[in-house]
């Protein structure tokens, strides 16, 4: 008995064609499939790459804004204060300015662990720092923090370290060449999914015969270095979140067109605990 080759069979041209045709099909599905596989592969990898290149990025940020905040210059300082308080036998001035260094020092380092956190810990450590240099302004200053309703500053988180370094921009490019008592003003606000922060002060313009021993070391420089920072920080929040963070940094004139004082503004997305 003989056995019959099927594509024999085939009568017309046209079932041949049909069979090459089934015979194809499940090649070019199993291909296709293939090559979908390995594009996600590859598309998740770049995806994994990048989101550690982001994480990478975030803590070089975060590093750079915490030396940018506890920079030694600041410590010295403070440290120097401490001691000038000693040699005049100030011991309860000198205490108490122990005790706020120390508690600054200790928030800092507590907040620089954590990606957000509370707007509350936030304006702690602002107001520590504000406190310590009110005594090492010629003139001295007042600080002013404005919630508006419906803000909540222990449901509601930002960035650490966001604010000092435009803080003491205002301190010692403004209020430090007052002739008298100067004042900076925080406000807080939201609107839709965005929070907006607003820092004023009604500092002076340096005057064009300022001694340049009389100014913090190195101020230009750390002024440049901090807002720099902050918008790196700011612009990775961006990619993080698809966000649109701004800042806005704009001098502030009287009638007569004078320098008034310095305006940032500043508005990241709203980060509310759920």
């Amino acid at each position: 008995m003989s056995v019959s080759n099927p594509l024999l069979l085939l009568s017309t041209p046209a079932d041949t064609v049909t069979l090459v045709f089934l015979l194809l099909v499940p090649v070019v599905v199993i291909f296709l499939f293939m090559v979908f596989v390995i594009y996600r592969i590859r598309r998740e990898q770049q995806v994994r790459q990048r989101e550690a290149e982001l994480r990478e990025q975030t803590a070089e940020m975060e590093m750079k804004a915490l030396r940018a905040q506890v920079n030694p210059h600041f410590i010295f300082n403070s440290l120097q204060s401490i001691h000038l308080f000693i040699q005049k036998h100030d011991h309860e001035h000198a205490g108490k300015y122990l005790l706020k260094f120390s508690g600054l020092i200790r928030l800092v380092l507590e907040n620089s662990e954590h990606k957000e956190i509370p707007l509350a810990e936030e304006l702690k450590a602002l107001e520590l720092y504000m406190q310590l240099e009110q005594l090492r302004v010629r003139n001295g200053f007042d600080y002013h923090f404005d919630i508006t309703d419906g803000l909540d500053p222990e449901a509601v988180y930002v960035p650490p370290l966001l604010l000092q370094p435009f803080v003491e921009n205002s301190i010692w490019h403004g209020l430090h060449h007052r002739a008298s008592k100067g004042a900076i003003w925080l406000r807080f606000g939201k609107r839709a999914d965005m929070l907006e922060i607003e820092l004023k002060d009604n500092g002076a313009a340096a005057p064009d015969n300022v001694d340049p021993g009389a100014q913090p070391m190195n101020s230009e420089k750390r002024k440049s270095m901090g807002t720099s920072i902050t918008r790196q920080r700011l612009e990775l929040l961006n990619r993080s979140r698809a966000a649109q963070s701004v800042i806005q940094l704009e001098d502030i004139r009287d009638a007569e067109g004078t320098y008034a004082g310095k305006r940032v503004f500043v508005r990241i997305p709203l980060i509310e605990e759920d």
